[in-house]
């Protein structure tokens, strides 16, 4: 689980200078095309690629949060995880990781769930040395897939997880604090207005923002599913499959929206609580 610096020998053999270490951070909630993101990512040569280590810390390992009810109920999973933490997957050697020379790459690039440094008071934890962005989607849109993905798991509490842990307050209290105290504006990109609409264009402008050299080939990839994607099908089955950026015709942009009356009340109301906070982001889109 904790081994972000494996190396393949393609990728050490570029030996590139420490001062060349291009790092990068994506921060976005569930069910936001952040793996499809991910995907592109993976397609450059020399960028170590790290999936959710604050999100795996958070739910597995020995600082493991005693307080978010999706990560509580890992705790006694058996059938999935074990109830003990596992070791050495501390939030702070996970920040003194990501904040390693990577020896062998000339970029890192990390994606990460806001809700958990943030819910966990956390923020300090963030490494430095990173340029930041944050993918955003509407939550009529990804609450509800993110009701759909729960709902074919049979979670416990899946009201209470939805209703308090969608995540769209704290990636805007992470931006907030990445802005005043970091001292850095991070990019804001919308899943379906910028990434789905003009994949190239949008991952130029992630990559002129943080350094990484873009490339046409970025918007496709082979399916497949990294050794990282360790949990249910439901959460990367569609990804998995995929070549590309998918876009479906009937949703074309993010307010073109389905009838949420569909779904039950708590649902609905999350995502009132969510939309402030969404389009507050939406505002400050660097693609605007």
């Amino acid at each position: 689980m904790f081994q972000i610096q494996a190396q393949t020998k393609q990728e050490c053999d570029m030996n590139p200078s420490e001062d060349a270490l291009v790092r990068a951070y994506l921060w976005t909630a569930f069910r936001s095309c952040s793996t499809a993101f991910e995907q592109s990512i993976r397609t450059l040569e020399g960028v170590k690629v790290i999936h959710e280590i604050f999100a795996d810390a958070a739910l597995l390992g020995e600082d493991r949060s005693a307080t978010l009810r999706h990560a509580v109920r890992f705790h006694t999973d058996t059938g999935f995880r074990t109830k003990d933490p596992l070791p050495g997957l501390r939030l702070s050697e996970v920040k003194i990781a990501l904040e390693d020379t990577f020896q062998g790459y000339r970029g890192v690039f990390v994606k990460d769930m806001a809700i958990y440094l943030v819910a966990m008071g956390k923020m300090d934890y963030i490494p430095d040395g990173y340029r930041h962005a944050f993918l955003i989607r509407n939550p009529i849109k990804s609450i509800t897939s993110l009701y759909r993905c729960f709902s074919k798991q049979n979670v416990d509490e899946l009201r209470e997880i939805i209703t308090s842990e969608a995540g769209f307050r704290e990636m805007f209290e992470l931006y907030q604090y990445i802005r005043d105290v970091k001292g850095q504006t991070p990019m804001v990109i919308d899943a379906d207005d910028d990434l789905l609409r003009d994949p190239a264009t949008t991952m130029k402008t992630f990559c002129d923002f943080v350094g990484f050299q873009f490339k046409e080939s970025m918007v496709h990839w082979k399916p497949g599913r990294p050794e990282e994607w360790s949990w249910h099908d439901a959460w990367y089955g569609t990804i998995a499959s995929s070549a590309g950026f998918i876009r479906n015709p009937e949703t074309q942009n993010s307010f073109q929206l389905e009838d949420i009356s569909l779904y039950p009340s708590y649902i609905q109301e999350a995502i009132q609580d969510a939309q402030p906070y969404y389009e507050k982001l939406y505002n400050l889109r660097s693609t605007q």
